[in-house]
């Protein structure tokens, strides 16, 4: 009990905002889901603070789709939430009262304010005020190749020698990743091994110390243990790294500075400097299935006083064209969806294929309120039903057997 209410589900979903007007049940679930999605931490904000700004639609796509604006001291306050040590975010994914998305700096907005759009908006909110963090934008993220995104550029005639170079690559970073101490320290690091216990610090201690590593059964089963699952992500998962790629989160251009078909992808690394590319890359988003997955971006620089400057951990996309450019990769949107960003010329194909178009899947309207028995017989039938594993299966296997490969029209 509470305030003579009986704590049950109902109640506590009328608490978590108003889903009454949704008439779909897996939709219902879904942003009844939304509110329970994992937070690392929340900060307060007046509702005053919030503008709603138009979507930026056009041909029936909205290249604003889950994504919007803040001022700087907003974002100072969301940088108040990071771990110290750590590079301050200018992008950010929240969860605010019923709306969802991602955040970028917009040095223009003055004062304390919050500017969502109605795509990001998916029911009304409680009178909870917080801005939940459900993501930050604080590192470039490193670039994997797998196995669907290598088989579509193999179609696409990227030749197989230069996946050989990759993984002979990784493996000899591998043999020499611990050859020594700081090298073991580094290799650590980059797998995100030992950071909570500060095992890389302590592995640097001990060489300063004047100690072998060698000398260590704990810390040579530390790197054994760590190697080996390294080779077996590159054996059964062909997971081969790219050093010149990254993985960013996506925004999209609110200075309207950027051309159809041009990014701007920046960042700040672990030590503090900045970087970007310039030139054409390969940008794509998993899973990738259709060969038209892939597509070919200009990624330019921008003038000194572009407000673009003030971003970095991200790749903001162009609002201009006939077709939004995340749309065209797996049917991406800006609401949190992570973007693989190649500029190795190696790996960049000559041609692509275009995109699938993706439609919207209008959901079910069962032409009134939803139920807890509605949403719990979607699920039982979405359990029965799903067979998304069996389909990702059975496409490896055809796209490996079919002379085109994902360009044939059963793999389509």
């Amino acid at each position: 009990m509470e305030n003579d209410n009986i704590v049950n589900a109902d109640w506590i979903i009328s608490k978590l905002g108003n889903f009454r007007h949704i008439r779909s049940a897996a939709r219902c679930a879904a942003r009844i889901g939304q509110a329970f999605t994992e937070t690392s931490s929340s900060i307060p904000l007046d509702p005053k603070c919030v503008e709603v700004v138009s979507d930026i639609e056009r041909n029936g796509r909205v290249f604003s789709d889950g994504v919007g604006t803040c001022s700087l001291e907003v974002l100072k306050t969301l940088q108040a939430t990071q771990k110290s040590g750590h590079v301050p975010a200018t992008v950010f994914q929240i969860r605010y009262r019923g709306a969802k998305g991602v955040i970028s700096l917009d040095s223009r907005l003055h004062g304390d304010v919050l500017r969502l759009r109605p795509s990001m908006i998916k029911f009304e909110g409680t009178e909870d005020t917080n801005i939940e963090i459900c993501g930050i934008a604080s590192q470039m993220l490193p670039l994997v190749l797998n196995r669907q995104l290598i088989k579509i550029l193999e179609d696409l005639h990227v030749p197989n020698n230069v996946f050989q170079d990759l993984q002979n690559r990784a493996i000899e970073e591998l043999r020499t990743g611990v050859s020594s101490v700081t090298n073991a320290a580094a290799f650590l690091e980059k797998n995100n091994v030992g950071m909570a216990t500060h095992t890389t610090w302590l592995l640097r201690k001990i060489q300063s110390l004047g100690l072998a590593l060698s000398d260590d059964m704990f810390f040579r089963d530390i790197l054994d243990a760590v190697v080996l699952v390294q080779l077996q992500q590159l054996k059964f998962r062909t997971r081969l790294p790219v050093k010149e790629g990254a993985t960013l989160y996506g925004i999209m251009d609110e200075t309207d500075t950027l051309a159809e078909g041009e990014v701007y992808c920046s960042w700040i690394d672990k030590d503090g400097r900045p970087g970007h590319t310039v030139g054409p890359v390969l940008v794509t988003r998993s899973p990738a299935l259709h060969p038209g997955d892939i597509q070919l971006a200009k990624a330019v620089t921008v003038p000194e006083d572009s407000k673009l400057r003030n971003l970095h951990n991200c790749i903001a996309f162009s609002s201009k064209g006939e077709r939004d450019l995340p749309s065209q990769l797996s049917g991406g949107d800006l609401d949190g969806d992570l973007y693989h960003i190649i500029w190795d010329a190696n790996l960049i194909p000559k041609t692509v294929e275009t995109p699938a178009s993706y439609p919207r899947a209008l959901p079910i309207d069962l032409g009134r309120e939803i139920t807890r028995q509605d949403v719990a017989n979607f699920f039982i039938d979405f359990m029965e039903q799903d067979q998304l594993g069996i389909i990702a299966t059975q496409h490896k296997i055809l796209a490996d057997q079919l002379t085109e490969g994902t360009l044939h029209p059963d793999c389509l």
